[in-house]
This record gives structure tokens, sequence and C-alpha cells, in this order.
């Protein structure tokens, strides 16, 4: 059994903007409730420092029907070269913010919406954790963020303070 750590909000939010700093593709995961459930590589624009992953998408994709139907969704990040894996369960919000759309634009969202941030379509997904699960072996040890959003939404943190809740891995 390895070396397992928990971190508290603060620490959480820094490690997810970390490893997505690494590694922006993840694979978003839709419809929890269907097998197979639906995937796709997503590019994280941001995590902000609330701790919610923000992806730009055109509203005529597959993954809004699920979104729609059902909000829950996992994402899953993994960065070999760096040893860091991490996997976030939690709910999406589809946005149309013109002003945080222009916010997030970057030369890599261009490659996926080649007409840029005017298109009509485009549409912002905030996915906020809920849960989440982040392995880091580089030292020969495992260490997990659990339950990282409840602390970040609700700001309930251990009496040591880590993040409630058992590490379940």
């Amino acid at each position: 059994m390895g070396h397992y750590e928990q971190l508290n909000s603060t620490g959480a939010i820094k490690k997810l903007q970390e490893i997505v700093e690494h590694q922006r593709v993840c694979m978003m995961v839709t419809a929890p409730s269907s097998y197979p459930a639906p995937g796709r590589p997503m590019a994280v624009s941001e995590v902000d420092d609330h701790g919610a992953f923000w992806f730009m998408a055109l509203r005529t994709s597959e993954k809004f029907d699920d979104i729609a139907k059902d909000p829950r969704t996992t994402l899953y990040i993994a960065n070999p070269s760096d040893q860091e894996f991490l996997t976030i369960h939690g709910r999406c919000e589809i946005l149309n913010d013109m002003a945080r759309k222009r916010e997030l634009w970057s030369v890599f969202a261009s490659a996926w919406v080649p007409d840029g941030v005017e298109n009509p379509d485009l549409r912002l997904i905030k996915v906020t954790p809920e849960d989440g699960y982040y392995w880091d072996t580089k030292d020969g040890k495992v260490a997990a963020a659990v339950k990282i959003a409840v602390a970040m939404v609700t700001g309930k943190v251990g009496d040591d303070g880590g993040v409630e809740g058992p590490l379940q891995v």
C-alpha cells in the first residue's frame, strides 16, 4: 500500500491547476447511466480559482444532448510523462457568456472552433467537481485528493486540514 495524502481545498485547487497545466486534454465521459458511457477528448480551457473546469465546444455536438438529460460527468486526465493521473466526478453547466468566452479563447481553441469566438454555436461547459482522485507516483508514492470539491464548495475540511471523507482508491 502506498503513502496517502488528503489535500485541503487550496492545495487541491492548486494541484488541479498544476496537473491541467501539464496536460490540457482530458477524456470527458457523459451519460453515466448508459453503457457504454460516451467519452471524447476535450481541451480544458481553465481550472478557475474555485476548482471548476471550463471547456469550449459547439452546441451541435452530441455531448450537449447527454448533458441536457443528465449533467453528471467524469473527467480523466493521464499524464504519464509527469506520472500524474486525475479523475474528477462533477456536474456540467452550459453557459453562453461572450465576455467569458473571449477571456478563455486561445490559439488552442481555434483548432477546435475554426470560425472563432464569435461562432453562434460556441458554448462554455463548466464542470464543478463533486469528487476527485489524483495519483502522483513520481516519488514512488501515491497521493489522492478525495472529495476535493465538497471542500471547495462548502469550505468543509477535516480537523487536520484535510478534506473530509475516507480514502477509497
